[in-house]
């Protein structure tokens, strides 16, 4: 079981990556069904046992990690992968039996029996589509080997959703806009990427608000597209996109270098000091610093830091991280004292 929070801190996600102050991370998602099991709308409760006992068997003969029979798991353990985006709400709420593995690395989980029987996911700090696809894709053809997909020679990968036939890929980049929110340009950046068959979603997916300016953006089709079509056009979206970020940031520094300042330099004062904070106040403390550090005005904290702050200060991670459950004025009174503590050895200029 998850009894301390520090291991889902993959050091896979906290090296230097390309772009890391604005691209947060990138995700390839695939949706995989096993012939021969019915799919979620027809599935009884004894399929889903087998389902969760074949694909269990079909990894640990395969991989090293670790499988959570998330059946067994507290409501706070499941609440601390999603947060750690690593499970979907979706999951968390079905009744059936449900699994999810996540591989020594950590940088690839999977689901078993989500809204498909598989969703097989790989995470990376920064842009990085095309290495993280093929971690992926290796670990789908070797899982693939041994349990066989459901494959139609015209429709491709069969899945639960018709939006998900093909390739059955989903391509995320979770970027850090505060240039563009700044500037007024973000409505009209957004506006375009549905344009170009994408979504926009906040820092959880589908559902979830924007905050922090965060700003996930994914693929909305998979059919009639190559997986290296797809990948190909979310990365030139995302460097046209962190172009636009960039020519923002100096727009803001041209024109009010002084306020952009004070807000970056009072942010990381309050997060240093503060006694309470709540979680949303410290995505939005953050989104100022992490800008001070792309710009060069802070200096001293690497991006990594900020991302495991703003990991385990989430509502679900404080909680397992200090082995208590807390009521909410107690997770913000922990949260402070987390952040205080993780900073004060840091020296900034």
């Amino acid at each position: 079981m998850l009894d301390n929070i520090k291991w889902l801190i993959s050091p896979e996600l906290n090296q230097e990556c390309e772009e890391n102050e604005i691209v947060v991370s990138t995700r390839i998602r695939v949706a995989r069904n096993i012939e021969g099991i019915p799919f979620e709308i027809k599935m009884k409760n004894q399929d889903a046992e087998k389902l969760v006992q074949v694909v269990k068997s079909a990894i640990e003969m395969n991989f090293k990690g670790k499988y959570l029979d998330l059946q067994k798991m507290k409501p706070l353990e499941k609440e601390s992968l999603f947060e750690s985006h690593l499970i979907s709400p979706a999951i968390i709420k079905k009744e059936q039996p449900t699994a999810a593995f996540i591989n020594e690395k950590g940088n690839i989980t999977v689901m078993v029996n989500e809204e498909d029987h598989l969703r097989i996911q790989g995470l990376s700090c920064g842009l990085n589509l095309t290495n993280i696809a093929s971690a992926v894709y290796e670990f789908e053809e070797i899982l693939g080997q041994e349990l066989g997909y459901a494959y139609n020679e015209h429709y491709g990968f069969i899945t639960s959703c018709p939006t998900n036939l093909g390739t059955g890929l989903r391509a995320s980049v979770l970027f850090h806009l505060p240039g563009l929110v700044y500037t007024n340009e973000i409505d009209k950046i957004l506006k375009s990427t549905l344009n170009l068959g994408m979504t926009v979603r906040g820092l959880y997916g589908e559902g979830t608000e924007i905050k922090g300016n965060l700003f996930q953006i994914s693929n909305q089709h998979t059919l009639g597209f190559k997986e290296d079509e797809l990948i190909e056009k979310i990365n030139k979206f995302a460097r046209m996109l962190i172009d636009l970020e960039k020519k923002a940031r100096d727009a803001i520094i041209e024109r009010a270098r002084y306020e952009l300042e004070d807000k970056i330099y009072r942010s990381i004062a309050i997060l240093r000091a503060a006694r309470l904070i709540n979680s949303d106040e410290v995505l939005n403390l953050l989104s100022a610093v992490r800008l001070g550090i792309g710009l060069g005005i802070i200096k001293g904290i690497e991006v990594n830091i900020l991302n495991e702050i703003m990991l385990i200060t989430r509502p679900g991670n404080i909680q397992l991280y200090y082995g208590e459950i807390l009521e909410e004025q107690e997770r913000d009174l922990k949260r402070a004292d987390y952040i205080r503590n993780r900073l004060a050895k840091i020296e900034t200029t």
